[in-house]
This record gives structure tokens, sequence and C-alpha cells, in this order.
């Protein structure tokens, strides 16, 4: 999927949700914020939400990704981890981030793949002026949705990342 996104002009993220209005109202909104998503799951659950990391790695890119202006044989870095929550165990999200390591300070680039801090809170405390841009909403299955947006820094996309929620979990 991530080959996929191209450099593209704005797209209008409310648009993204149309095919999607049947979703539980908070999961709708979820799906448009460019806030910190563990914060907002934790405000909606009243419960901490731990970030349980499921891999991370660096590795050569097999293909392009022209959005994060990685091309085949870049180094990029992939991390894969579950939102939590600290009370009921209940997962309510996953994601799949792609860092291109050219486009982070070295400082933030480590922050970022700590695996015990989720990359919103890293962003909110050391990446001031960063924002997210919504790139594409999606109903994976019945039971799924995700979203995809770039983390752009210094006016370029440095991270995409893929959420995937379980709608059960919001109805």
């Amino acid at each position: 999927m991530l080959q996929s996104i191209e450099v593209a002009p704005e797209i209008d993220a409310a648009a993204l949700l149309e095919p999607n209005l049947d979703l539980p109202p908070f999961l709708r909104a979820l799906l448009l914020a460019d806030g910190t998503v563990t914060r907002l799951l934790g405000a909606y659950f009243a419960e901490e939400i731990a970030i349980r990391t499921l891999a991370q790695r660096e590795f050569t890119m097999p293909a392009d990704v022209s959005h994060l202006r990685l091309t085949e044989g870049d180094s990029a870095f992939i991390r894969q981890v579950e939102l939590v929550g600290g009370d009921s165990g209940s997962s309510y999200a996953s994601a799949i981030s792609l860092l291109n390591p050219a486009m982070l300070e070295a400082k933030l680039f480590h922050e970022l793949i700590d695996e015990n801090v989720g990359m919103g809170e890293v962003l909110r405390n050391s990446a001031r002026g960063s924002y997210r841009e919504v790139l594409d909403v999606r109903r994976e299955t019945q039971d799924t949705v995700t979203r995809t947006y770039a983390v752009i820094l210094a006016s370029r996309p440095a991270i995409l990342i893929t959420e995937k929620f379980q709608i059960g979990a919001f109805s």
C-alpha cells in the first residue's frame, strides 16, 4: 500500500470518510484527528494506553516510496506497535510506521524508535511544528478500518504511518 502513495495536492481528509459514515462517531473523529492517537484513546476509554512494540528494524527498501523520497536500495526503518489498554488489556489499534532516517535528525530518530514510547508523544515533545496529513482512510474488512498519514517535519514527509482499528472496540 505504501508504494501507491504519491506526492499529490492536499487531500480533503473529510471526503475520505464519506464511504464510512456508518462507523461509530468517535472512530470517525479519530480517523481524521491530527493529534496523538494514544492520548485520544486514553481519554475515550478512561485508561492509560501502553505501547507494545511487536517488531522494529532497519532494512533496505525493496521498492520506491516516493512520498518519503525513498528509492529502492535506500536505508529505511519500520516499526510495528499495538496500542493496548493498561488496565483492560484491550487492543485498541495497531500501527506500522515507515521512517526515512535521512529526513530525521539523529537524536529525534533515536527517540522515535524507543520501544516504550509512542511516536506521537515524541513528536509533540521534540518536533515542534510537525504535523500530520491524512492520506487515506479505508475499510480493510467488515471489522477493521485503516488510515494512513504522513508526518511532516521541516515541510517534508519523514514518516508514513498506517493505523488499523477494530471497529467493534468503538461501538
